[in-house]
């Protein structure tokens, strides 16, 4: 009869090292992944408003950079033809979604150019979807913010988030008025956008006169940064990204200064931007 041998004691104590051993290794490597993941999606959707830090480089952008920047490759504006009553401030409109990535790179732009003319209160960061096209492009939203100045009206509809739903939707945000709407519906489409679809959001329209519909440089500048890494090139304008920014930047700030009578002249009297008002399109498409 074939003997039925039972393990020893010193067997049985290898095997329950082996097994700790295994069991503790898997442990790690799956806290391991779990802070990389949270690591991961700190650098690419920071919570929170944005720091004192960020803004000043948002901000301070010296004169000798927006100079030094130009506009030579920036997203021309379409000449709509309309223009508001005289007397109201020119409204800068902007319309966009949390979700979308080029969005996310129109308000670096938007954001550079127009705190020049008045201040920001409460921005707070934001990404673009991290399912879509250029997955979390570092940006921020206007959801919530708030904006004052002497001399431009700045209207802001973020109409969704950038987190998808169980139905794949992005939560909806605001919603534009019907006024909002309708300038929408009328410039957003040919002759003023390209037949080929082009349009869409971001939309911007500056005085009723001046209308960017889509991304003003590719998302993809703004991969693997964060908004800090990005702000802080901007003070000197160094690098690709910050290049991108500063020029349509100017484009924006030339189209406020055409529509606001050149005020402030500290911004809008230099030659940089003097020459971009002369180079704005002056007929409707």
């Amino acid at each position: 009869m074939a003997s039925n041998p039972t393990r020893s004691p010193r067997s049985l104590n290898w095997l329950l090292v082996v097994v700790a051993v295994a069991l503790v290794a898997t442990i790690s490597f799956a806290v391991e992944r779990h802070h990389a993941a949270v690591e991961t999606a700190a650098a690419a959707t920071p919570p929170g408003p944005v720091p004192a830090s960020v803004m000043a480089s948002l901000t301070g952008i010296t004169a000798e950079t927006w100079d030094h920047a130009g506009v030579a490759g920036a997203a021309e504006p379409v000449f709509v033809g309309a223009t508001e009553p005289q007397g109201a401030k020119p409204v800068v409109l902007y319309i966009g979604a949390g979700f979308c990535p080029y969005c996310a790179a129109a308000r670096w732009s938007i954001i550079t150019s127009l705190a020049r003319f008045g201040t920001f209160s409460g921005l707070s960061y934001g990404a673009s979807s991290a399912v879509d096209v250029y997955p979390s492009t570092p940006t921020f939203s206007f959801y919530g913010a708030g904006y004052f100045s002497e001399y431009v009206d700045f209207q802001s509809v973020e109409l969704e988030g950038d987190v998808q739903m169980p139905n794949g939707q992005y939560q909806p945000l605001e919603r534009p008025t019907p006024e909002q709407e309708a300038l929408i519906e009328k410039y957003d489409k040919p002759p003023y956008v390209a037949a080929s679809g082009a349009g869409g959001i971001p939309f911007v329209l500056i005085g009723g006169r001046y209308m960017w519909s889509g991304s003003p440089f590719s998302p993809g500048l703004l991969a693997n940064q964060t908004q800090a890494d990005i702000a802080a090139t901007l003070p000197a304008g160094t690098g690709d990204a910050a290049h991108a920014i500063l020029i349509n930047g100017n484009q924006v700030t030339a189209a406020i200064c055409a529509v606001d009578g050149n005020q402030p002249a500290a911004v809008c009297n230099t030659p940089v931007i003097q020459a971009a008002i002369k180079g704005l399109p002056a007929k409707t498409p």
